[in-house]
């Protein structure tokens, strides 16, 4: 019976230190208010929302016929999708937001850049291998202290 009891006493310990696990988690700043699906392609307005409906957003500016884009498009759905919860990623077509890319310094696609509470903090030119792409997503997410 003795043993019994005690089991019951160590399942209720573990629970109630999983319960407050979950409930610090539940505490920590949210860095995201409005979620865009990783690689999703903005139109008009909704690059603002996304800029804006999260602390960090990364960009990726894209020609619908650029080789390197099309190859970069399948790393930035994955890494974004690794990173859903604390960035948005999402694309935007260079023809339509030319002059906005044009004032951030791209100066040809695919080019990344990051954003923080609005503001562009980075620019990647050109096409990133996944590790590559991961460390710079991870590198900013750090700086910013989401990661």
């Amino acid at each position: 019976m003795q043993y019994k009891s005690s089991v019951v006493d160590d399942i209720d310990k573990l629970l109630w230190k999983k319960a407050v696990e979950l409930a610090a988690r539940d505490k920590q700043p949210k860095c995201c208010t409005v979620n865009y699906a990783p690689g999703y392609v903005v139109r008009g307005s909704q690059l603002k929302n996304a800029i804006y409906g999260c602390k960090v957003a990364f960009v990726m500016f894209f020609g619908k016929t650029c080789p390197y884009c099309q190859m970069f498009d399948p790393i930035f759905r994955q890494v974004g999708e690794r990173y859903k919860d604390l960035a948005n990623f999402v694309k935007a077509d260079i023809e339509e937001f030319y002059q906005l890319a044009a004032s951030l310094g791209v100066m040809g696609t695919p080019a990344t850049v990051a954003f923080v509470d609005g503001r562009p903090v980075e620019l990647a030119p050109g096409f990133m291998t996944a590790p590559q792409f991961r460390s710079f997503v991870e590198g900013v997410l750090r700086y910013v202290g989401c990661r």
